[in-house]
């Protein structure tokens, strides 16, 4: 059986994010959420709050208070402007901010079908089943994206294991055939692409695409050229092959195809690729 999700990314700081619950439950879906994305705008709708969910998010606030807010970016979003929705004339039981800007907001009441209506997208995180059930036909009904806890048949989307390294973001899904292999393919990701190296080698590539002249297929070309030396250098078994001490791989990469004419080099398997479009 093939997989027939299609993959997305969703910038959790423009959009706002409803969880149903506040138990073993919630803390597993908003940790899993923070820790990806420390920028949300989350509410909490839940008669209780569990105590480790209550203590990640005190940890959260206590960073939050010796850093300062991002400025705004090009579309408005940022600094304080980075706040959860409210519901009128309610006073929530708990607020908590992220040193990314996120914010947290807790109401300790239970669910309301009009609560969906502040929300773009609502995750259901009881373990009661026809809590979750009205949640997700409050939901529809206002059109919004959901997730049931498990639930799989009721998901708009899942949350599926994810390795993030620097600006690199990998989300793994198996479609519910195994999280297990998902968290262990995972694992593995991270032990084969350290923090800083990955970080470093983005940065570079990056660098090296700004200084890029030239129109647009000659600077697919010369990308092209570039990231298949990069790959080149990782794989091949000659030793001369691999980065000097203490240069980066791009480097290396870019001083091997230095000296060569990149007018008309042989097709890559990335000739073609937009390399200078932006991600979407």
């Amino acid at each position: 059986m093939t997989n027939p999700l299609y993959p997305a990314f969703f910038r959790l700081d423009r959009l706002q994010l409803l969880v149903v619950g506040a138990g073993e439950v919630g803390e597993e879906k908003l940790s899993f959420i923070l820790k990806s994305s420390p920028n949300a705008r989350v509410v909490i709708v839940a008669p209780w709050m569990g105590e480790e969910l209550k203590g990640l998010l005190d940890n959260y606030d206590k960073q939050a208070r010796t850093q300062e807010q991002s400025p705004l970016d090009e579309a408005g979003f940022g600094g304080d402007v980075l706040t959860a929705a409210r519901f009128t004339h309610e006073a929530p039981a708990g607020e908590w901010r992220t040193a990314a800007g996120g914010t947290v907001i807790w109401y300790a009441r239970r669910f309301k079908a009009k609560d969906v209506e502040i929300a773009d997208l609502v995750i259901a995180a009881t373990d009661l089943k026809e809590v979750n059930l009205t949640v997700h036909a409050s939901a529809k009904a206002a059109r919004r994206l959901t997730n049931i806890a498990d639930t799989p048949s009721l998901c708009d989307f899942y949350l599926g294991s994810i390795v993030t390294r620097g600006p690199l973001k990998i989300a793994i899904s198996t479609n519910g055939q195994s999280p297990t292999f998902a968290k262990r393919f995972r694992q593995f990701l991270e032990a084969e692409l350290p923090d800083l190296e990955t970080s470093n080698l983005l940065d570079n590539l990056k660098t090296f695409r700004d200084r890029l002249t030239g129109d647009f297929r000659a600077k697919v070309r010369q990308l092209n050229a570039v990231t298949n030396s990069l790959l080149a250098s990782t794989e091949d078994s000659n030793p001369a092959c691999r980065c000097p001490e203490g240069e980066c791989l791009v480097e290396a990469a870019a001083n091997r195809t230095a000296s060569s004419t990149i007018s008309a080099p042989a097709a890559s398997p990335l000739e073609g690729a937009p390399d200078n479009e932006p991600e979407r």
